[in-house]
């Protein structure tokens, strides 16, 4: 076999692989002109970018089929992870493809720094696909948010925002990961294990719990005499603005006006810190929040409540 003959078999067998894996994929449409990709997990469930949903409960999916309404029945930013369902009859091969791209991904082998992978994608116009490598392949890792994933992933690849969202798999046409965007232009990976994981809470509960402690939080600036008393360094704190009624809050006697100083041991500096230490506990469980109030630092015990989202 000659050079030619070697280079038209390998791009053939490219692009044999992408298109297998591109019936996997939707685009959902985000407005007259954006849209980003999903991934057709296990039966009328598709994964997508959380953020990239900016809250929206109802979005507009294109396949090959054509255009259909699906409902977001989970959307946790924590792992960037959304979950949608989708109308049975919108896609006429839903029952041959009951796995779907989770079949494979939930007990693949991690990936390993330099090897290449597909990336595959949907726009309204049909799949994106291109190729990459995997640039960093770290150990599990928690978000800025909190959220628990698998394994730290980045790819190098030349892809523009249509691919966010995208099935990313290793050469043997296995899904691996999820395409997301993340901090200073670095494309990052969601594994198939965090998704499996995310998409199986829903199957069983019909939504995601969430836990809660119905807190609505601000920030303060503290001088540096009072951080110097109180033995802190950062110059800001959360401070207790309300407490929903009948929250797990209400019921421990947190009350405005309260200072939240450390969620079990954690230093916590503002809403966000709060929500990424929360992160990590399970509804029925209970955390230990130390506060301030009146100047007098205090400690107490607080039941995890669970935000419901209802199912769809």
């Amino acid at each position: 076999m000659n050079a030619t003959s070697v280079l038209q078999q390998w791009s053939r067998e490219r692009s044999d692989l992408a298109a297998a894996l591109a019936r996997h994929t939707l685009a959902i449409a985000l407005g007259a002109r954006r849209s980003v990709s999903g991934i057709r997990w296990r039966g009328a469930l598709v994964v997508t970018a959380a953020e990239a949903l900016a809250g929206r409960d109802e979005v507009v999916l294109v396949s090959e089929h054509g255009e259909t309404q699906g409902s977001v029945i989970a959307c946790d930013l924590a792992t960037d992870v959304a979950v949608l369902r989708i109308g049975a009859q919108a896609l006429p091969d839903a029952d041959a493809d009951a796995a779907g791209a989770g079949a494979t991904a939930a007990a693949a082998p991690m990936l390993e720094g330099g090897a290449g992978v597909v990336i595959v994608g949907r726009a309204a116009a049909g799949p994106v696909m291109g190729f990459g490598t995997v640039r960093l392949a770290g150990p599990a890792w928690r978000s800025r948010r909190g959220g628990a994933i698998a394994q730290r992933l980045e790819f190098e690849a030349a892809l523009d925002g249509r691919f966010e969202g995208a099935l990313v798999a290793d050469f043997a046409g296995t899904a691996q990961a999820m395409l997301v965007s993340g901090p200073r232009g670095r494309l990052l990976g969601i594994p198939g294990q965090t998704i499996h994981r995310i998409v199986a809470a829903v199957e069983q509960h019909g939504y995601l719990p969430r836990p809660y402690l119905g807190l609505r939080l601000q920030g303060l600036w503290l001088d540096e005499a009072t951080r110097n008393r109180w033995g802190r360094s950062s110059r800001s704190l959360a401070a207790v603005a309300g407490v929903e009624s009948e929250s797990p809050a209400e019921a421990a006697g947190i009350a405005p006006g309260d200072l939240l100083e450390a969620i079990d041991g954690v230093m916590i500096d503002d809403a966000e810190g709060l929500a990424a230490q929360l992160a990590q506990s399970r509804p029925g469980g209970s955390v230990e929040l130390r506060l301030r109030r009146g100047g007098q630092s205090q400690t107490l015990q607080v039941r995890v409540g669970e935000r419901r989202r209802p199912q769809r």
